[in-house]
């Protein structure tokens, strides 16, 4: 495998893209923030265990990579005062653990995170909730296995669970340098979403709340936020709003106009509502029936899972409107139809 990309992408701020591999994303987007003489540097998002040697070694302790991509930029673990995890999602968090351990920094997450982690110490439990909320939903046998047990292909790649030493609630400022930066909450893609903006250069580490290629995916989760794609939608708002002239993205390259690709995600977003709503207020459905229908492309196990959480988030948004609702068929199985549906005797 060869050494991690490392560009200097604003002065002071280096982009390490750190290899991932699994289920087709090939590299997580971690930056660098080199701190003042003695102040040491500030590290946002951390990668997985993997290994930039040619055997394929990731260490003991799975840093070989960001090891590397640090020396690159002639740093290393130990000159680590700070590491921000935008969101607890393994491929941004994985190595979080021993990232604080080897530098002796301090770890910052929103407090929003905590049910990921809870998810992390107990990934049986976590694989079990998902596959009683695709089963209500219509999916049933092999493939409910399989686009249920996801967590499990991410778990080796943390060799330990990362605790955090400060939870965050957004209005937080960090130095790095000459930068300020401040923490803006955006929950959406994750509950504990947060990005940090330079307003003097108009810089933004967006982890995946904006990326470039692809529309981030929101997903639904029991006992998570009750309507995440509403939070989504207000959180490019806030985003665009600020305007962002540069963003540092979680994945693929950096890009400009961040207000643009904010309102251009947005738009996409509520064309789908739209989409469920009409094939919903069209005939009662299943989220699998929905899922089917807006995703006609062959779907691997993780995809379906995407999928599927999406379309729940969609239709979590129109239920919370009063707008959609669901009810249980004799089977078990959610069937979501207008909230105004009146049922009609023989």
């Amino acid at each position: 495998m060869s050494a991690p990309d490392v560009t200097e992408v604003a002065p002071g701020v280096h982009r390490l893209a750190l290899p991932l591999g699994i289920h087709g994303v090939p590299t997580v987007g971690a930056y660098l923030l080199r701190g003042s003489a003695g102040a040491g540097d500030v590290l946002v998002d951390c990668g997985i265990a993997a290994a930039t040697t040619p055997d394929g070694d990731p260490g003991p302790d799975g840093t070989a990579a960001i090891e590397a991509a640090l020396a690159a930029c002639g740093r290393g673990l130990e000159d680590i005062a700070l590491l921000v995890v935008t969101h607890a999602h393994i491929d941004h968090f994985g190595l979080a653990g021993e990232v604080v351990r080897r530098s002796g920094g301090e770890l910052w997450m929103h407090r929003d995170t905590r049910l990921d982690l809870d998810k992390y110490s107990d990934p049986d439990e976590a694989v079990d909730q998902r596959m009683l909320m695709l089963a209500d939903h219509g999916l049933y046998g092999p493939e409910l296995a399989e686009s249920s047990e996801g967590l499990r292909d991410w778990m080796p790649v943390m060799p330990s669970i990362g605790r955090p030493d400060r939870m965050l609630t957004g209005g937080e400022r960090i130095t790095a340098g000459d930068r300020s930066w401040e923490v803006v909450h955006t929950p959406g893609h994750s509950d504990g979403h947060v990005c940090l903006w330079s307003a003097a250069d108009r810089v933004l580490c967006s982890g995946d709340h904006l990326l470039q290629v692809v529309s981030p995916p929101v997903t639904f989760e029991r006992g998570f936020a009750r309507d995440p794609m509403g939070a989504y939608l207000d959180s490019l708002e806030r985003v665009e709003a600020l305007a962002p002239d540069l963003v540092l993205p979680g994945h693929g390259p950096p890009f400009r106009d961040g207000a643009r690709r904010a309102a251009s995600i947005a738009g996409n977003k509520r064309r789908r509502l739209a989409q469920v709503r009409e094939l919903v207020e069209e005939r009662a459905r299943t989220v699998t029936d929905i899922t089917g229908t807006v995703f006609r492309q062959a779907l691997s196990g993780a995809q379906r899972h995407f999928a599927m959480a999406e379309i729940l988030a969609y239709l979590a948004h129109h239920e919370t409107r009063g707008v959609l609702e669901r009810v249980r068929r004799p089977d078990g199985v959610f069937v979501w139809r207008p909230a105004d549906h009146e049922e009609t005797g023989p």
